[in-house]
């Protein structure tokens, strides 16, 4: 549409000027060079033996630039890819890199075998030591992974062959993906990255027809994604047993940084909220004039927010409101739209979705989105420039002080995305456009706990049938209707769900980091608790806020939130997300009855 093509590329040259830039050239070298310096200083116990301190100082010096330049690094070439995924220079870059970084990754685990027999001494060294107490937290999240890992040479291995097996799988879907595309009328042809837009479209026929084509699509395509998710599953199962990890789950967890007590907590509430969501999904039937929605309706329009938004005006909207919350935030996503931070133009052979990557050398992120004009598509930007925001408050800290989990990662983006929904709400001028502001809240909200817990369950399930053996399409297709089933409930048609939904996210291939899904509703939640608290309290709020940010490279999940004063282990804590959802919920079935009656 109109406003899609007026959405501006990204500039990388910031970044690096391309592959055979000096700098570019210079930086692949150096990481080479410091990982070779890093297995050689790790060899050399007698150092170590003379003077801890000083043996773990300069390790954890090397440590930190070099995963800075790994970052750095992978960053720019995934940028590259996720707009080009044809490209065979960027692939070979891709390639080239993982083959270079297996050193680094020799090193880690060395350095943790090393430090493990430092164990006794690190007591005193956090006393002693400034750099050891400065990275107390990331020298004990080694040693839990010590505990964990492999013998040298088979981690060793593992990382060789991940480059052949789970990451290979992975780009495969990332390359269909992107790429897929199907007839639409005449000569016209559609992505099923376009056709998934065209779910938010008014017309309720070309939504429908939109659905089934993609639904065709990814039929087309099953046998070989079927392919990539048994092999990344099954490469995540056999490297989580070897580890010593109760379960995928458990390893996931670990990474979160979440307590299991936690986790239990979040999903036992959201599974028994679900009544509200379905709730909400019945008014919407209403309003729609259908007697229940179907999966395509999902993010039908409603209500008085149907206008298609400018680039130009998303700009505007976004940096004005996050100026309402502080100047320093506002000033940040002015300065990220000025300088070419944002890919924000749809195209074939660029991903689907959205994301933020964060540049550590230069300290600078870089935003893909694929906008199409709607106020999801705002809401969108929105999120994707608070994971810019949190990366710009880390970095003047220590790389390895930079590498949040998943669970906190999604903090800042769902404040920043809560701003201007809030602010949208606040500014509606009548019941119409209050009924589109509150529908847009709750799509998302539903998207991120309802449809969440779906995936959820459904890669619960895969996990526990591929220890077995490999699944089939039709046995995906079926866990995966059963998971929408299990959570939309009587929401949804029930002969209109997605059964393709494991071949459209992209999470379910990421073979180093499996449950990519329930930190969204942690995100969630923890960000509605965190903006309550600040329209309660908000002198000084941003501030702390900052800091709460910082911390999240620092410390474990539980940590982090019990300084802004919640108990995330507590079922009441996540209900309190939840209650503001509801109220929500409540007001817009009311505004429903009224408009109907």
């Amino acid at each position: 549409m109109a406003s899609g093509s007026r959405a501006p590329k990204w500039k990388l040259d910031a970044v690096y000027g391309g592959y055979e830039s000096e700098e570019y050239r210079r930086d692949r070298a150096d990481l080479v060079k410091i990982a070779r310096a890093l297995n050689k200083k790790l060899n050399d116990t007698a150092s170590k033996k003379k003077s801890p301190e000083k043996w773990l100082t300069l390790l954890l010096k090397k440590i930190n630039m070099a995963h800075a330049l790994y970052l750095n690094l992978e960053s720019y070439i995934y940028c590259c890819y996720a707009t080009d995924t044809r490209d065979e220079k960027t692939l070979a870059e891709l390639n080239s890199l993982e083959e270079d970084v297996l050193q680094l990754k020799d090193a880690d685990v060395s350095f943790r075998n090393e430090l493990d027999g430092l164990r006794k001494q690190l007591p005193r060294l956090y006393k002693e030591s400034k750099t050891a107490k400065r990275f107390r937290f990331y020298l004990n999240e080694q040693l839990q992974l010590q505990s964990r890992q492999m013998s040298l040479p088979e981690e060793n291995l593992a990382a060789d062959l991940s480059r052949a097996g789970g990451d290979a799988w992975g780009r495969l879907q990332e390359t269909v993906s992107s790429n897929l595309s199907v007839p639409w009328k005449g000569k016209e042809t559609k992505t099923v990255v376009e056709l998934r837009s065209l779910a938010m479209h008014k017309d309720r026929a070309i939504r429908r027809k939109a659905y089934e084509k993609e639904l065709d699509a990814w039929k087309s395509m099953e046998i070989p994604l079927a392919a990539a998710l048994n092999g990344v599953k099954g490469f995540a199962v056999i490297l989580d047993e070897r580890r010593h990890y109760e379960s995928s789950l458990d390893h996931a967890a670990f990474l979160s940084r979440v307590s299991p007590k936690t986790l239990d907590a979040l999903i036992g509430v959201m599974e028994k909220n679900l009544p509200v969501f379905r709730k909400y999904l019945k008014a919407k039937a209403k309003l729609l004039g259908v007697k229940r929605c179907a999966f395509y309706d999902l993010f039908a329009p409603v209500g008085a927010t149907e206008k298609e938004w400018s680039f130009g005006d998303a700009r505007k909207f976004i940096v004005e409101q996050f100026n309402s919350f502080s100047i320093e935030l506002g000033d940040f996503a002015e300065s990220a739209f000025k300088q070419g931070w944002i890919d924000a133009k749809p195209r074939e052979g660029k991903v689907g979705g959205a994301f933020c990557t964060f540049m550590p050398l230069v300290g600078e992120s870089r935003i893909l989105a694929n906008f199409d004009g709607s106020f999801d598509s705002v809401a969108t930007l929105a999120h994707e420039l608070g994971h810019g925001y949190h990366g710009s408050v880390m970095r003047d800290l220590p790389a390895l002080h930079q590498d949040y989990p998943m669970t906190l990662a999604e903090t800042a983006s769902i404040f920043c995305e809560t701003i201007v929904f809030n602010r949208a709400l606040e500014s509606a001028e009548n019941d119409g456009e209050r009924i589109g502001v509150l529908e847009l809240s709750l799509q998302g909200a539903t998207a991120v706990i309802v449809d969440i817990l779906s995936r959820f369950k459904f890669e619960k399930a895969v996990f526990e049938r591929r220890k077995t053996g490999e699944l089939s399409p039709a046995e995906f297709s079926d866990l995966m209707i059963q998971a929408q089933v299990d959570t939309y409930g009587d929401g949804l048609d029930k002969s209109r769900l997605h059964r393709y939904m494991w071949a459209v996210k992209g999470h379910y291939y990421s073979a180093d980091l499996s449950f990519y899904n329930y930190p969204y509703a942690f995100g969630q939640l923890l960000g509605l608790a965190l903006y309550a608290n600040y329209t309660e309290a908000p002198q000084g709020f941003p501030n702390r806020y900052k800091r709460l940010l910082q911390l999240t490279g620092q410390a474990t999940a539980n940590e982090v939130t019990r300084e802004a004063g919640f108990d995330i282990e507590s079922a009441e804590f996540w209900q309190s997300g939840i209650d503001v959802i509801a109220k929500h919920v409540s007001e817009f079935g009311k505004l429903v009855t009224s408009a109907a009656g």
